[in-house]
This record gives structure tokens, C-alpha cells and sequence, in this order.
């Protein structure tokens, strides 16, 4: 059985279930003539087909038209049961490397794999040729093949695709290649997908009409954030960007396995500050136990001498004024280390003003609901839970700096009053947003919603 899971997971060959194909067809059939007998055939291809359930179900709902039903897949085991259609050319082959020519399909349909490239086991080594960076998705990939292969007007693409795609920066490139060929026609997303699909992976359902000419659409993320109730943001007054103001940064492995032999309740250095002490406007550090390296810690402090190498270089340079990012969460959640005198644990954000003056400015414009709508709106999908955003240095540094006074929102933040310091910040970008404000005072830790 194990072994059985490792192929899978090799091949990303997580089967659909029936709810989700249902869902998909429904979606990108609608106005699709099943009956017509006259009608020219329908192509239908799914270049992922497995065991072919994706193609069965479209077949099954013919009334009458004729179905042309081609599937590719690599695992020649599961194309074998695909293979019992006598209706199903099937192709045994990769279909990213196959030379489909000149041959154009009506409709794309179908759940590509899975295939994690921070994992030695399926990284493909670099850039995709489809259009993906380094880190995107192997479903990125067959995404845009699917496009491609569509018919260039009115052809349909209906996939069941990782979550991450929809705002991922490593599919940027593919998002944007789709949107110049297609509209987004249909999705489907659900917070709560624990018991409907057996991959380790949040999805979404993604429905595509090609065309040449076409619409502007909100950005995909949207797929998310609207299910969950974040509003869209209105028009800001801006001046810039907290990137133009800032450098931001994260620590990554080096410096954990770093940490970890320096790090310990008795050391006498700095104190560590990782993402569960932190809640917005307030560090918890010595009233809240924290657990790093699978060790818990009351008050953990960092032995500077058992930093050796660079690693003391880089403690150095992140022991200054500074704001601190927790990483994974449901809105963001920033403090203000205005003595330079904490250690960002991994994995955290680490924000430092070019201008010490400007870090309390900037834990005020992060300890608002506009910075944690934008985020949502920037990375939605990319967080390890459906109902958590992945707060990015690059996505911190993109958000917009309000044009406005902000010395209201920061007396407030330095008095604890977290309510008051987004209300104001919601007015120093110069909008009365009563349906963004209540939206992020209701994510907000119990701890912060002291009425503002």
C-alpha cells in the first residue's frame, strides 16, 4: 500500500471524484448542444485521462450528438482501463512532450497532476517550457497546454487544478497567457474539502471559453475571496508602496538549522519571535509558550556565540528596528520592534524601514484591513490552509502606502487599540468601507477586538 501511494504521488495520480466531474461539466457544458443528431462531432480530449472517468461521465450525457473522446495519460496501467471504451482513442504518453500537431479539440477537460516541484521526487529542474517559473505546479502546465489545444473561438477547458494556481507568482506567466486566450467562464472552491478529495492538496474548478477578443476579469484569486466574503478593494489614495519605503525579507532553512542549537530558555541573547506569538500590534513573546524545532519554549532566547560563520552576520543585520510578519494566517499580523531587540524565528517576514521613524508607520498600515485584503487579493490559494493567506515578502513590499495621516493609526496601534488603528488606516487610504472593516474585525484574534 505504501509503495502504491509513493507511485501516485510520483505520478500526482489523484483520481476525481464523482462530485467534482459532475461539477466541472455542469459548468463548461452549459449552452453546449449534447442532442443534436446534424451537428458536427464534439472533440473531446483529456490529456491526464487515467482511467478515463472524466471522459465516461461527458459520454454518458450525450443525448444524441456524436462524442469524439481522445485521452493521453502515462501511466499504462490506469490507460488500460481507459482502453475498454471502444469509443476512446487513447495515447500512451506524456502529454506536456506529445506532438499534437495540428489537431484542435471543441473541449479540454480533466484533473492533471500534481506535481509539487519543492519535492526531489517530482521537480522537473527548472522553468517549465509552458510557461511556468521554478515552482509552478505541473497542473500549470497541462493548464496551458489545455488552452492550446482548444479551438482558438469558443472552445471549452474545464480542469480540476491545485489552489495554488490561482495566485501562485511561479504561475503568473501561465495566468497570464490564459487570460490573453480565454475568459473565465466558471469556478468552483470550498474551504472545506477534508473529505472530498484524497490528495494531499486544496483544488479548485476552473472553466474556460477561448476566444479572440477576450473580457477583462478580476484576477483569479477572486475564485477564493469572494467565497469567503473579503471585499473587493475600492479605489485607494496611495503614495507608493511599504517596498519603496522598506526592504522586506524571510528567513529560510540555512537559518532555521542555524537557530536551532543556539536557541533556548536560559541563553541571555535575544529573544526569538516566531509567527505564534504574534497576533496584530502585540508580541506575546513571554506570555504565550512558543514551539520551534519540534521543542517548547516559555521564553526562548537565542545564544548569539553559537551563531557561527554568516549565520552571525545575518543576526547582526536583523537585529534592528524592524517589523515582524507572521506567515501563515487569516489576516496579517504584524509588530512593531521599534528597539531592534528581537530575532525573527522561521518562518517569519521581516520588515525594515530604509528610515528607523518608519516602523511604527509601517505596523500601522499592516495592522489594517486594507494591507490584509490586498494580501488575500495578491495570494489567495497559496496558503497551506484553504482559510489561511500566505503573507510574502513580496507581497508585503507591494502593498499600497496610504496617502493620508496615519499619526492617529499609530497612537492607536501603541495603545493596543488594533480596531482604531485599522479604522484609521482605512481613512489615511480615504475610503469609509464599513463592509471591509466589519470583514476584518471579525478575523481578528480574540485578543485583538478591544472596541475601537
Amino acid at each position: 500500500m505504501a509503495s502504491g501511494q509513493a507511485t501516485r504521488k510520483q505520478l500526482g495520480a489523484w483520481y476525481t471524484p464523482d462530485v467534482l466531474i459532475e461539477a466541472v461539466l455542469d459548468g463548461i457544458l452549459a449552452g453546449i448542444d449534447l442532442e443534436s443528431r446534424s451537428a458536427p462531432p464534439l472533440r473531446v480530449l483529456d490529456p491526464a485521462c487515467g482511467d478515463g472517468r472524466f471522459l465516461a461521465a461527458l459520454a454518458a450525457r450525450s443525448a444524441g450528438r456524436r462524442i469524439e473522446l481522445t485521452g493521453c495519460d502515462i501511466d499504462a496501467n490506469a490507460l488500460a482501463t481507459a482502453r475498454r471504451r471502444d469509443d476512446l482513442r487513447a495515447i500512451h504518453a506524456n502529454a506536456l512532450d506529445y506532438d499534437w500537431g495540428d489537431t484542435r479539440f471543441d473541449l479540454v477537460i480533466g484533473n492533471p497532476p500534481f506535481l509539487s516541484q519543492m519535492s526531489a521526487l517530482t521537480t522537473r529542474g527548472g522553468s517549465s517550457r509552458h510557461g511556468g517559473g521554478p515552482y509552478a505546479d505541473t497542473a500549470a502546465e497541462f493548464l496551458s497546454l489545455a488552452v492550446h489545444l482548444a479551438k482558438p473561438e469558443d472552445g471549452r477547458i474545464g480542469l480540476i487544478l491545485p489552489q495554488s494556481i490561482l495566485g501562485s507568482r511561479d504561475a503568473g506567466r501561465v495566468r497570464d497567457d490564459v487570460a490573453d486566450r480565454s475568459d473565465l467562464i466558471w469556478s468552483w472552491w470550498s474551504p472545506e474539502q477534508a473529505d472530498l478529495f484524497d490528495a494531499s492538496v486544496h483544488v479548485c474548478g476552473l472553466g474556460f471559453e477561448t476566444s479572440s477578443s477576450p473580457q477583462p476579469h478580476p484576477p483569479w484569486t477572486t475564485v477564493v475571496t469572494d467565497r469567503l466574503g473579503i471585499p473587493r478593494l475600492e479605489m485607494l489614495a496611495t503614495d507608493g508602496t511599504i517596498g519603496d519605503r522598506a526592504t522586506t525579507n524571510a528567513n529560510f532553512r540555512d537559518e532555521y538549522y542555524a537557530l536551532v542549537p543556539a536557541v533556548s530558555d536560559e541563553a541571555d541573547g535575544p529573544a526569538l519571535i516566531t509567527s505564534g506569538v504574534i497576533d496584530p500590534g502585540r508580541c506575546w513573546w513571554g506570555e504565550r509558550p512558543i514551539r520551534f524545532a519540534r521543542t517548547r519554549f516559555d521564553h526562548p532566547r537565542v545564544d548569539l556565540d553559537q551563531l557561527h560563520g554568516r549565520f552571525s552576520a545575518w543576526a547582526a543585520r536583523k537585529l534592528v528596528p524592524k517589523v515582524i510578519v507572521a506567515n501563515q494566517t487569516r489576516i496579517v499580523e504584524a509588530v512593531a520592534d521599534v528597539a531592534g531587540a528581537w530575532l525573527p524565528g522561521v518562518p517569519t517576514t521581516t520588515v525594515i524601514p530604509d528610515h528607523p521613524n518608519d516602523v511604527e508607520p509601517i505596523a500601522a498600515v499592516l495592522t489594517s484591513p486594507v494591507a490584509s485584503a490586498w494580501c488575500w487579493h495578491h495570494t489567495a490559494g497559496t496558503g497551506l490552509s484553504p482559510r489561511a493567506v500566505r503573507v510574502t515578502p513580496g507581497v508585503i513590499a507591494s502593498v499600497p502606502w496610504p496617502r493620508g495621516d496615519l499619526s492617529t493609526a499609530i497612537a492607536a496601534l501603541r495603545q493596543g487599540d488594533v480596531k482604531a488603528c485599522g479604522r484609521a488606516v482605512t481613512a489615511a487610504y480615504g475610503i469609509d468601507d464599513d463592509a471591509l472593516m466589519t470583514w476584518w474585525s471579525d478575523e481578528l484574534p480574540v485578543s485583538s477586538r478591544r472596541p475601537g
